[in-house]
């Protein structure tokens, strides 16, 4: 069978006039609670602006501050050398060693200091400076040995002082002050382990004076020695040995050691 169908009597809402001074009641209520949270949900408003305001200026900042961080970061990657800084570097110079050292800048002399002579120089950090030391010549004129090269010397890595002195990149240099107190002369040359380099002639004594050479700057090593050979002999043959414990015996930042001939190779 068919459901039956109920039917609902819909009962109208009944609704209550409010007297003069009841609307007049409720009107005050209305404005009293309109203006004890009326103005607190304002002040709430303000404030929660307040704060996003705050949020997004503190947010701006942070993406300003990585992005900053970003192009840094980028920039240096790339090997701009914009990015570089170039720095003015005070400084002073000095030169400890027996031979006179030319400074140059770019490749240009600058300055020239003789043993225990020093300067104040200025430069920009993107200058090239390098230094070499003189080279001595013996008594006939040629060329002594020296195994000091060319140094360069980075401008942003000096720390106030420039000391020029025997110890270069860890690596000690002596040179030898020779007297011959004989009367022939020989050939010095200094042995390394494996080749002997030879270079300067010491004269032979005369006139009461003894014999003197100079030689240039050589690598001291564990098995260094300092020979004397009979003049012609091309640095072959019998000799007269200076050994590495002798040669330690030099003098402090200017390497310097006096070593004496006493008899004929």
């Amino acid at each position: 069978m068919p459901s039956a169908i109920h039917h609902s009597r819909r009962v109208p809402a009944r609704v209550k006039r409010l007297t003069g001074v009841e609307a007049a009641a409720v009107g005050d209520a209305l404005i009293e609670r309109e203006m004890k949270f009326g103005n607190t949900g304002r002040r709430l408003a303000a404030a929660e602006a307040d704060v996003d305001g705050r949020r997004l200026s503190i947010n701006a900042s942070a993406r300003r501050v990585a992005a900053f961080a970003v192009a840094f970061f980028v920039a240096a990657c790339s090997g701009d050398s914009a990015t570089v800084p170039i720095l003015r570097v005070q400084f002073v110079a000095s030169n400890d060693l027996l031979a006179p050292v030319t400074l140059r800048v770019d490749g240009s002399p600058y300055v020239i200091l003789s043993r225990g002579r020093s300067v104040g120089l200025t430069l920009s950090s993107a200058k090239r400076l390098t230094w070499t030391s003189a080279k001595p010549a013996d008594g006939d004129g040629n060329p002594i040995p020296d195994m000091i090269d060319e140094q360069e010397v980075p401008v942003s890595g000096i720390n106030g002082v420039l000391e020029i002195s025997n110890v270069i990149d860890n690596q000690t240099y002596i040179t030898a002050r020779m007297f011959n107190h004989t009367d022939a002369r020989v050939r010095i040359g200094v042995f390394e382990g494996a080749t002997v380099s030879c270079g300067a002639a010491l004269p032979a004594a005369a006139q009461g004076g003894s014999g003197f050479v100079q030689i240039g700057y050589y690598r001291l090593q564990p098995n260094t020695e300092v020979r004397a050979y009979r003049d012609g002999s091309d640095c072959t043959g019998p000799y007269v040995a200076w050994t590495t414990a002798q040669l330690n015996d030099f003098e402090s930042k200017s390497g310097l050691v006096t070593l004496t001939l006493d008899f004929v190779p």
